[in-house]
């Protein structure tokens, strides 16, 4: 007669449909509390930041990027909060896209334009950081050997909120990364270096990794996860445009192109932080 080996033991060879370990665990914090810091710091005081990235930037685009740190922070605490691996690995999916495209434009600047010690030091936090979030995606893997029992049913609209905003973050951010000139002088709201741009990209194809994964899933906890990244970014986005409206106002290539983005920021803050209120609610 065999017993059954207890699920603390399994390795995520034989199944991934487990809690998240230690070494996770702690990843997941550390890599959350150094972008709550880099995010506060870049969001609060941008003046004291431009000196230290690596190629030049408005103010406006530091808080841009202050709200994407915060944004993956949030992100890392809601994947640590989700506890099974299953629930968490979007969340370390779309860090390791953002940081190694990130990594990977830092890199070529450094290598083509300027090659001073900032560009040196972003660009290894970037690769390290999206070098920890692959290695824990090829540790603990990415499908499930067993089928996953939904806790509830889907609200009404999500798969539809999801699948509007994957098409529209994949074409923009596919048009951002490759033609950048092309998108700043169509559709980009402000005058930004293509560096700047192609990070704002790499967000934008993660989060369509992310949007588009959701599209797919039956079970709402494990969407849940994902609506306080998606949510934090185009909030603090829309804050830091009003703070910076007069930039806006003057380098905007028409005002169509301003009430794009911004119902496009609205449309994806409203959306992700009223579904997570609905499924917060469904849980209790």
């Amino acid at each position: 007669m065999t017993t059954r080996e207890p699920a603390s033991t399994i390795s995520p060879s034989k199944s991934n449909d487990i809690l998240l370990n230690s070494y996770s665990r702690t990843f997941l914090l550390l890599l959350s509390g150094i972008n709550l810091a880099l995010g506060l710091i870049f969001y609060i005081y941008p003046p004291i930041v431009i000196s230290y990235w690596p190629w030049p930037v408005k103010e406006l685009a530091v808080r841009f990027l202050g709200a994407i740190f915060l944004a993956i922070a949030f992100g890392c605490w809601s994947a640590v909060h989700a506890d099974k691996w299953q629930r968490a690995k979007i969340l370390v999916l779309v860090g390791g896209t953002f940081f190694g495209i990130t990594g990977i434009v830092s890199l070529v600047r450094g290598i083509t334009v300027s090659s001073d010690a900032s560009t040196w030091a972003w660009t290894g936090y970037f690769l390290i950081a999206a070098a920890g979030c692959l290695l824990l995606l090829h540790r603990a893997g990415w499908h499930r050997r067993q089928a996953e029992t939904p806790t509830s049913t889907m609200p009404r609209g999500a798969r539809l909120f999801f699948g509007i905003q994957t098409s529209a973050v994949g074409i923009f951010g596919i048009m951002m990364l490759l033609v950048p000139g092309l998108a700043q002088q169509e559709f980009w709201p402000w005058k930004v270096y293509v560096s700047t741009l192609q990070t704002f990209a790499a967000l934008f194809l993660a989060t369509c990794l992310a949007t588009g994964w959701a599209t797919q899933q039956k079970d709402p906890e494990r969407i849940k996860v994902l609506l306080p990244l998606d949510a934090v970014f185009p909030s603090l986005a829309l804050v830091a445009v009003v703070i910076s409206w007069s930039v806006i106002a003057a380098e905007s290539p028409s005002g169509l192109v301003t009430g794009v983005w911004i119902g496009l920021y609205s449309f994806v803050a409203a959306g992700s932080t009223i579904l997570y209120l609905v499924l917060t609610r469904r849980s209790r």
